[in-house]
């Protein structure tokens, strides 16, 4: 039985594109996320996005059926260039091992009704202002000869729609400030109104303000803050006012020349040169006549120092090379200088669970509109056969994705480096010389940094090392984004140890003999030290449905994966580890095993430097 992909809507209609495809093939029951994917290029840049898959089953003739549909604004697939003369897109399906790429579809007209009414009622994240209304593409639209593209050129007679012009945009700019700052001046009119609101909102009279957890006065001022910011377009408050500043300091930095050798490491996630920052760091050592400079500040962008904003913004204008290693949303907000640099080092290896991009459509996804992460030049991953997903997560040309390895990772191959760690840590706690050391380190639930958590209860680490005879200590490792802890007795203090908060995770790995963990991307590098491993995937349906991956879970995991706490203590008694799979893992997400990563990375560093 053949893959079929038939594409049953395709509506341009206003540069938004709507679509509705499905594909048919034979079943694999261990499939449970398949995905279909769009790539778009406009001849300079390349654009992946999910169509989202709204059906999925299978077929009494062993065949499955899937049906995905999204709307996407054209001028907003590539970075910078709204306006397009030609776009073409292909189709990508990806089914357990198989993945077609620009995969041969046909085109069914008969259901074209009943499906243009299931992508109007299920597509989402489109966003229109009447401002962006304004000005439409009109395109004429085409198949290649092969049933690969679908070519989308635009009518002659627009030439003023691609036309440059600078004036108007500044005169729009000042119409829009002029307008904002009248809205604002109504605003403080209304200030009474609003006061009014809150506490009607307050004292229980109508609904809260869900996002205001504060009670009492700064309920009230909060609300009404809120309500302002609402009423004028406008940002209202310390942040803004951080905000605003940062700016000035950022053009200010954009109108001094370009230090031609100036290397800035810039971070909200750390507060110390570590990761990789710091093997980087050390590479740039042997490089004369830099001028390196570092802000770093792990404090979410409303808490920052002041002077890390300010000292942010003015390296961001002026330095040639500006390396980040995750996200942060001023790098997006601040105009990025032609003759510079970004390079994103990011901190994870492989391509575990989908992000950016990659979510549209999901809940907590990101909007088509959004900037996040897509003015950088260059992003770092382990291996080209996942570029495509940075790529795609990103919202950047899979060109700009460089597969030089990830620095940190590079200490793996460091046999001193090695030996060190663990004399320092059994130096540090000697009672744990003759156990095995059993490291649990789950990744967080939630939205992130200021909702992270982990439901500690499903694991109870001291009914654990109860368990398993006191075999093993039992080191604890939360994500940075967790701030419940585990209960642990004191009675086993010394066995069972919480380093959530004060070891570096890479460090740990050197003295582990077995890992626990579920969707974490410590897999990765464990799997370098060929560490057995136990996936604790009690809530994997879940997580599919509401995070997703880029492979499916159950094909690429390096271990094994059980789902109930009696299978994971079953398994580490009987030595079930499935450890056959580690080798196939690292092929796939390892381009390069020789400890030269950050060689590589230091290399398109100087290079961009000599540019």
């Amino acid at each position: 039985m053949d893959f079929k992909v038939t594409i049953h809507r395709l509506l341009l209609r206003e540069e938004k594109l709507e679509i509705a495809v499905s594909a048919s093939g034979p079943w694999d029951e261990k499939v449970r996320d398949p995905k279909m994917t769009i790539v778009f290029s406009n001849g300079e840049q390349t654009r992946r996005l999910p169509i989202v898959v709204r059906f999925y089953q299978a077929e009494k003739d062993g065949s499955f059926y899937i049906m995905a549909s999204y709307s996407y604004m054209l001028k907003h697939l590539f970075y910078q260039q709204p306006k397009n003369r030609h776009i073409e897109f292909s189709l990508e399906l990806s089914y357990g091992h198989t993945v077609l790429e620009s995969v041969p579809f046909t085109v069914d007209p008969e259901d074209e009704k009943a499906l243009e009414l299931l992508v109007r009622e299920t597509a989402v994240g489109v966003e229109e202002s009447e401002q962006e209304r304004q000005t439409y593409i009109e395109y004429e639209m085409n198949f290649s000869k092969d049933s690969r593209k679908v070519i989308l050129d635009a009518k002659p007679g627009q030439e003023k729609i691609f036309e440059i012009h600078k004036g108007r945009k500044i005169f729009n700019s000042i119409i829009m400030w002029l307008w904002h700052f009248v809205l604002f001046c109504v605003s403080v009119v209304l200030i009474p109104v609003f006061f009014i609101d809150a506490l009607l909102a307050a004292t229980g009279c109508q609904s809260k303000n869900a996002k205001i957890p504060e009670n009492g006065i700064i309920y009230l001022l909060k609300h009404v803050r809120a309500k302002m910011d609402t009423f004028s377009r406008t940002r209202i408050g310390i942040l803004a006012a951080k905000m605003w500043m940062m700016n000035k300091v950022n053009l200010i930095a954009r109108w001094m020349p370009v230090k031609k050798n100036r290397v800035v490491f810039l971070s909200n996630r750390r507060d110390d040169l570590t990761g990789n920052f710091e093997f980087v760091n050390r590479y740039l050592d042997k490089v004369p006549g830099l001028d390196r400079r570092y802000v770093l500040d792990s404090n979410d962008v409303k808490h920052m120092r002041l002077g890390s904003l300010i000292r942010m913004a003015w390296y961001f204008g002026n330095s040639k090379v500006i390396l980040v290693d995750d996200f942060c949303e001023l790098f997006f907000r601040m105009p990025r200088r032609e003759g510079t640099y970004l390079i994103q080092l990011w901190h994870a290896c492989g391509a575990f669970k989908t992000f950016g991009c990659s979510r549209l459509g999901r809940p907590g996804g990101q909007t088509q509109k959004s900037k996040n992460h897509r003015n950088y030049d260059y992003a770092l991953v382990s291996s080209h056969n996942i570029a495509k997903f940075y790529a795609e997560g990103f919202g950047i040309s899979e060109d700009k994705v460089a597969a030089t390895g990830i620095p940190r990772t590079d200490v793996f191959f460091d046999e001193k480096y090695k030996k060190s760690v663990v004399t320092a840590f059994y130096d540090q706690y000697p009672k744990l010389k003759n156990k095995k050391i059993l490291l649990f380190a789950p990744t967080f639930r939630g939205n992130g940094k200021l909702s992270g958590y982990y439901p500690v209860d499903r694991l109870d680490v001291n009914k654990l090392y109860e368990d398993l005879n006191e075999e093993y200590a039992i080191i604890v490792k939360h994500h940075p984004f967790v701030n419940n802890r585990s209960h642990i007795r004191p009675k086993y203090a010394d066995y069972i140890i919480d380093l959530s908060a004060n070891s570096e995770l890479n460090d740990l790995l050197f003295v582990t003999d077995l890992l626990i963990t579920d969707y974490s991307s410590v897999v990765f590098e464990a799997s370098l030290l060929d560490i057995p491993m136990l996936l604790y995937a009690y809530d994997l349906d879940r997580y599919i449905s509401s995070r997703g991956f880029y492979y499916e879970y159950e094909d690429m995991a390096p271990g094994k994966i059980v789902r109930t706490y009696s299978d994971l203590v079953d398994s580490i008694e009987a030595g079930d580890f499935e450890n056959d799979k580690l080798l196939e893992f690292k092929k796939r997400f390892f381009d390069d095993l020789d400890g030269r990563s950050t060689d590589r990375t230091g290399e398109l560093i100087v290079s961009c430097l000599n540019k």
